[in-house]
């Protein structure tokens, strides 16, 4: 073989290590931010259940709320 197709085979192999070094970089990275991401879903999940729990918990005040604050019909022998 010629110095030339030598030289040319030994660029293509050193290219070929750095893009797989490179991939398996970004399939690292990629695997974190996958982890991180699911880490993410559980914490808007338990978000998403204890905000649900407020909503339950302020409408029940609203209507114990409105319940004690609406005023006697006038005929109503409780009334003052």
């Amino acid at each position: 073989m010629s110095p030339e197709i030598v030289s040319t085979l030994a660029v293509g192999v050193a290219l070929a290590g750095l893009t797989l070094t490179a991939l398996r970089g970004v399939r690292v990275e990629l695997h974190a931010i996958r982890t991180e991401l699911n880490e993410v879903r559980a914490d808007v999940a338990d978000l998403r259940e204890s905000v649900a729990r407020l909503e339950r918990l302020f409408d029940g005040f609203i209507e114990v709320f409105e319940r004690f604050t609406q005023k006697a019909p006038p005929n109503d022998p409780g009334s003052n």
